[in-house]
C-alpha cells in the first residue's frame, strides 16, 4: 500500500512538473504573405531562432509563410484581436489599421535610401507607436519591401508616355493618388490579379515593387520595367497587444531586440531586386531608367500628390507628415 501511494506521489509530482513546464513555454504564431523561399520568410525564421535562444526556450515563435494563416488583410485583423500573435505586413495591410502610415509610401518622399533608413530607424516608430497600440497592436520593428516602378507590356520611355494609360494600382491611397498625379488612369487590383490583368488587357501597366515584379514572374507577360523608384515600400512587424502584455518585461525586450536587425534584410531585398532585374534584362527584358531631366518631370508632380494624400487620409495625417519632414531634416545625410 505504501509503495502504491509512493508511486502515485511520484507520478503526481512528474505531471505537475510537466504542466509547469508547459505553462512556462509561450508559443506564438507568426503569419506572413511572403513565400517560404524569400528574404522575408528567412528573416522571420531568424527572428524566431533568436527569440527562442535569447529566452532560453520560454518563448517560441512558429512561422507560417506563404499566407498559410490567410491573406495579410485578414491576418492583421486577427493579430489585432489576439487570435494570431505576430505578423509581418506590407504598408498596404498596415494602412487598414492606421491609415496615416500610408504617408511613408508617398511619392519621392525621401531624398535617398540612407535618409529613409535613418528616419525610419530613429524617428518614425515613436510617431506611430501609440496609433497602433490603440488598434491593439505593438510595433516590433520595420521590414523592407523595396522601391516601386511600373511593369508594362509596351515600353514607357518617359514621363509623357504614361499619360492616359490604364495602370494597376495597389488598394492604397498612396498608389492610387500617385499614379493619377502622373496622368494615368488607376485601376485598383490586388497583386494576385496583376498578371492576368496584363494578359487580358484590363490594364496596360502595373505599379509594383521591383522584387515583386521579378519574383512573381510578371516579366513573362510584361516585358518592360520602368525604374522610376517613385515610392519606398516599407513593411512592419506587429504583435498583438493582448499577447504582448502577457509576456514578462525581459521577454518583451528580447522580442524587440530580435527585430532590430532590419539592416540585413534591407541589404538582402535591395540586393535581390538589383540582381533579379539584371537577370530579367539579360534574358531579353527591357529595363528603362529615367534620365535626369525626365526624372525632374516625375518629381515635379510628387509634392502635389503628397499634399493630396495628407488631405485624403485625414485624421492625424497632417501631424504625422510634419514629423516625417522633421525626421528628413534630422537625417539630411
Amino acid at each position: 500500500m505504501k509503495n502504491t501511494l509512493f508511486g502515485i506521489g511520484v507520478i503526481a509530482v512528474f505531471l505537475n512538473a510537466v504542466t509547469a513546464n508547459s505553462l512556462a513555454e509561450t508559443r506564438l504564431k507568426m503569419g506572413l504573405a511572403a513565400p517560404a523561399k524569400t528574404p522575408w520568410a528567412a528573416a522571420a525564421r531568424a527572428m524566431a531562432e533568436k527569440v527562442e535562444r535569447s529566452t532560453k526556450g520560454s518563448v517560441k515563435i512558429i512561422v507560417f509563410p506563404g499566407s498559410q494563416l490567410g491573406n495579410e488583410q485578414d491576418v492583421i485583423r486577427q493579430v489585432s484581436r489576439g487570435r494570431i500573435h505576430i505578423g509581418s505586413f506590407s504598408n498596404t495591410a498596415a494602412s487598414l489599421m492606421v491609415p496615416e502610415i500610408a504617408l511613408l509610401a508617398a511619392p519621392y518622399l525621401w531624398e535617398s535610401r540612407a535618409q529613409a533608413d535613418c528616419a525610419l530607424d530613429n524617428h518614425m516608430i515613436s510617431a506611430f507607436d501609440k496609433m497602433f497600440k490603440k488598434k491593439g497592436l505593438v510595433i516590433l520593428g520595420w521590414s523592407e519591401v523595396g522601391f516601386m516602378g511600373y511593369a508594362s507590356k509596351q515600353p514607357i520611355r518617359d514621363f509623357d508616355a504614361i499619360k492616359g494609360l490604364k495602370i494597376r494600382v495597389a488598394p492604397t491611397k498612396a498608389s492610387d493618388i500617385t499614379t493619377k498625379a502622373f496622368g494615368a488612369n488607376a485601376v485598383v487590383l490586388p497583386i494576385t490579379e496583376v498578371a492576368s490583368a496584363l494578359q487580358t488587357g484590363l490594364v496596360e501597366a502595373a505599379d509594383l515593387p521591383g522584387l515583386a515584379f521579378t519574383a512573381l514572374g510578371i516579366g513573362k507577360v510584361a516585358g518592360n520595367w520602368l525604374a522610376t523608384n517613385h515610392s519606398h515600400q516599407v513593411g512592419i512587424v506587429l504583435m498583438s497587444k493582448k499577447v504582448w502584455n502577457r509576456l514578462s518585461i525581459k521577454e518583451q525586450q528580447k522580442l524587440k531586440e530580435a527585430r532590430e536587425g532590419v539592416v540585413k534584410l534591407r541589404k538582402q531585398v535591395r540586393g535581390a531586386e538589383k540582381e533579379t532585374l539584371a537577370k530579367f534584362a539579360q534574358n531579353g527584358g527591357n529595363v528603362i531608367s529615367p534620365s535626369r531631366d525626365d526624372l525632374r518631370k516625375w518629381r515635379s508632380r510628387a509634392e502635389g500628390a503628397r499634399q493630396k494624400l495628407v488631405e485624403e487620409i485625414g485624421g492625424d495625417a497632417a501631424s504625422i507628415y510634419r514629423k516625417i519632414l522633421a525626421a528628413k531634416n534630422a537625417c539630411n545625410i
